[in-house]
């Protein structure tokens, strides 16, 4: 991930990885994200596969990452473009924040999956 906060949640949120726990307005505003980075997508290939790659349903914490990695470099690139994606993602970065969730992704097999804010004591698996 970037480091950005802002950024990461956007990516999380465009990968679908978050549109779960957004409300009403926090989906709203993820539309005009996703308008807004596909219309970036259109002068900029890079930006277009980062979207597209994070966007499948099999997409991972890699793909999620290497969008939230290129929105940092647009943003870089263009102050304009920075400025109106913070803008129109506030809300979603914010309802994220809020809600305090913790999104796990697993693709593949597994023997013991646990999910979970905190665990006082251990976990034993046999």
């Amino acid at each position: 991930m970037t480091g950005d906060p802002f950024l990461d949640s956007l990516a999380t949120a465009l990968g679908g990885q978050a549109a779960a726990a957004l409300g009403a307005a926090g989906a709203a505003a993820l539309g005009k994200v996703r308008d807004l980075v596909r219309r970036r997508s259109e002068q900029d290939p890079q930006t277009q596969a980062a979207l597209e790659a994070a966007e499948r349903p099999d997409a991972g914490q890699e793909q999620i990452s290497a969008l939230a990695e290129r929105l940092d470099q647009a943003c870089a690139e263009d102050p304009e473009f920075s400025d109106e994606l913070r803008r129109e993602g506030e809300p979603v970065h914010s309802e994220i924040i809020a809600s305090n969730n913790v999104t796990n992704v697993n693709h593949g097999t597994v023997q013991n999956l646990v999910q979970t804010r905190e665990i006082n004591g251990g976990i034993t698996f046999n």
